[in-house]
């Protein structure tokens, strides 16, 4: 029985689908097609973030999450060091998320 994934794997995965004795078909994807897939991947795992319910699943699905990030930026050529900049930037102008703020509505007085 064939079961069709389409989408980006870590770079081990088909040794260790091999090793449990079963065949796979990869394929080694443009650049173009490379950052489509890690930007598909980001959804994918931001997703696994939100259903993670224990403290170990969340560790695990917050580092597939860096990964692709890492990813992402290695693309871009962009540093840690930049990010982390604009980060406190942001940080400073708008805040953070520490004071758990949710927005319910914004009115505006009609004119």
């Amino acid at each position: 029985m064939k079961i069709i994934h389409n989408k980006l794997i870590r770079d081990n995965i088909p040794e260790i689908i091999e090793k449990d004795g079963k065949k796979c078909k990869v394929r080694v994807l443009n650049d173009g097609e490379y950052l489509q897939c890690l930007k598909e991947k980001l959804l994918e795992e931001s997703l696994e973030v939100k259903n993670a319910m224990e403290r170990n699943e969340m560790i695990k699905e917050i580092a597939d999450v860096l990964e692709v990030l890492d990813g992402i930026k290695a693309c871009y050529d962009i540093s840690d060091e930049e990010v982390l900049t604009i980060k406190n930037k942001k940080a400073l102008s708008n805040g953070a998320f520490t004071k758990k703020l949710f927005l319910e509505y914004v009115e505006k007085e009609d004119m």
